[in-house]
């Protein structure tokens, strides 16, 4: 990301060059991605989506650690063709993290994970002993 002063309206070349490197210094920090989820609770457990499109399955992490459903992929930056310049980039790319605490009734052995048209899935089973119990009444 640059910014663009122009010397007379917006202060000296010192200033612009200036802002450039610190506009530089918070990019990386601006690679760090989110990917937008939904989470549904019912009666069986808990699911995530998460909408990650343009991954593969193989570079999508999902793990429970310390209690948390984390899942962890990268997006990487497209290579260009050898003489080729990048006149226009909306694509996002980095790191995507995101992590959420467990609620006390699921269960960190059941859990399952698709990745479909660009959409993670992870379900989260409630703990048997949480799950609601239809008693029979004779």
């Amino acid at each position: 990301m640059e910014l663009y002063i122009e010397n007379g309206v917006g202060g000296s070349r010192w200033m612009r060059n200036r802002m450039n490197e610190v506009m530089r210094e918070f990019q990386p920090a601006a690679r760090r991605l989110s990917a937008p989820v939904d989470v549904v609770e019912d009666q069986e457990g808990y699911r995530f989506y998460f909408e990650m499109p343009g991954l593969k399955n193989e570079t999508i992490d999902v793990r429970v650690e310390e209690g948390k459903l984390i899942v962890e992929a990268e997006r990487r930056r497209p290579e260009l063709p050898n003489g080729a310049s990048l006149r226009l980039a909306e694509r996002t790319w980095g790191q995507i993290r995101r992590a959420f605490e467990l609620p006390k009734d699921a269960s960190a052995e059941r859990i399952r994970a698709n990745y479909r048209d660009g959409v993670l899935e992870v379900t989260v089973e409630k703990r048997p002993e949480t799950k609601p119990v239809k008693i029979q009444i004779n």
